[in-house]
């Protein structure tokens, strides 16, 4: 008894602790309040730092990106089984010598049941990956963001969640912002009723988690935000907009539009926060996205033709400036990480800027670009940025469309700059002339 009276009275002391601080800082003390910054203003108000949740998924792209390309592996994986276990059911009857792959590839030489196996598994990691992989990453990044003290009971509770959250990231993302706001909460009260440290985690890593689980899934929520994922989905592949049968889109020009839109706004900030979280959303079941395409033609390859052709007329002039060393070097860079990685647009804003033909070439190599993928079926050029543009070409299903418009997007932008370059070359010219 003596013990369990000091412990209180150092409870006590501790709560007293609090209140004085909180005091002090003219603050009403509470274990719940968020994280508060002041914003450099002269009176020095208090502002919430709290991440928006459209940055939190927005890092999750890399685990999007993974998974895309895993999908689109299997299925051509499954796609070569396919016609593998044909040439295997002709090869039941004897034949009088073996195959070419029988003969150099003897690994691949499987019977008519091995494929079938093969063939179920390739079916369960393809379901799975589709259906609870990226709803669980959205979930556990979530609840490690909005609850970051809380370390791996968070982590445990949020992949618990998870489990309701089948084929809609935004399911995994409230998931995790439930768990979080939860969990905090069931560890104050179990530390208020002196529960043991080891009924806590219980309560906390397990108890939470199931309790969202259930929440979700029995509320309906998750199948509205499942749906919302499709409907958001069929109004940017343009589905509404198909006839049956297949055809071309009624609107001719609107792809070129989305092309001119997607480049600009990615100049004045709309890419962060609204093109990335559309396209992860579209990319929710493990598949491309449109946009992601896209995303591919308009900034990555469109940059990357800017950039060759600063390499390329590096000795010439644009708009009466002369291109620098650090010109070329971060063209090279740039052209480097567009073709091979998938990202660094902004290596070709300051030449865009520069000159008013590079810039009009941009938008109409983006346009043009765009309207080759939105004519005809976009979702057969689903794709993605952020990989080498030889992958974002294999993960759409009309390859040799999604490699037209890649190509299309390279080749104006490069022709823009080098017509710029000239123009720029004789405005120059013309100057020292007068």
């Amino acid at each position: 008894p003596d013990d369990d009276s000091s412990c209180d009275d150092d409870d006590d002391d501790d709560d007293e602790d609090k209140d004085a601080t909180a005091g002090v800082l003219v603050w009403k003390y509470s274990p719940f309040v968020p994280s508060r910054v002041r914003d450099g203003s002269a009176g020095g108000t208090q502002r919430v730092q709290q991440p928006h949740l459209r940055s939190v998924l927005d890092s999750c792209v890399p685990a999007f990106v993974a998974v895309c390309v895993t999908c689109r592996l299997l299925e051509l994986l499954a796609h070569w089984l396919e016609v593998h276990s044909s040439l295997v059911d002709v090869k039941e009857e004897p034949q009088p010598r073996q195959d070419a792959y029988q003969v150099y590839y003897p690994i691949l030489s499987l019977d008519a049941d091995a494929v079938v196996k093969v063939e179920e598994l390739i079916a369960h990691l393809y379901w799975q990956l589709q259906f609870h992989a990226l709803p669980t990453v959205c979930a556990v990044i979530s609840g490690t963001t909005y609850a970051p003290g809380m370390g791996s009971v968070v982590v445990m509770a949020s992949c618990v969640a998870s489990v309701g959250c089948g084929g809609s990231v935004l399911a995994g993302l409230l998931a995790g912002c439930s768990v979080a706001y939860l969990s905090k909460r069931a560890l104050f009260a179990c530390i208020k009723l002196n529960v043991p440290a080891t009924m806590t985690n219980v309560l906390n890593a397990g108890g939470v988690g199931c309790a969202v689980a259930l929440a979700l899934s029995m509320t309906g929520i998750v199948g509205c935000l499942a749906e919302f994922g499709n409907l958001l989905r069929n109004l940017v592949r343009l589905t509404f907009l198909i006839p049956n049968p297949p055809g071309a889109t009624p609107l001719p020009g609107l792809g070129f539009l989305l092309g001119i839109v997607f480049c600009y706004g990615s100049k004045v900030g709309w890419y962060h926060s609204v093109f990335l979280p559309i396209i992860l959303i579209e990319m929710e079941r493990g598949e491309g996205s449109i946009l992601g395409a896209v995303d591919e033609c308009t900034l990555c390859l469109v940059s990357a033709g800017i950039c060759l052709g600063n390499i390329v007329t590096a000795p010439l002039t644009v708009s009466s400036v002369h291109i620098t060393n650090s010109d070329v070097a971060i063209s090279k860079r740039g052209l480097k990480i567009n073709l091979l990685c998938g990202d660094f647009i902004e290596a070709a804003y300051p030449f865009m800027e520069r000159s008013y033909v590079v810039n009009v070439f941009a938008y109409l190599a983006s346009g043009i670009s765009t309207e080759l993928l939105l004519h005809h079926r976009p979702e057969n050029v689903l794709s993605s940025a952020y990989i080498p543009v030889g992958l974002s070409i294999v993960l759409a299903q009309d390859m040799k469309r999604m490699a037209s418009a890649c190509s299309a997007a390279f080749s104006i932008s490069f022709v823009g700059f080098v017509l710029g370059n000239i123009v720029g070359r004789r405005l120059d010219t013309k100057g020292k002339k007068e």
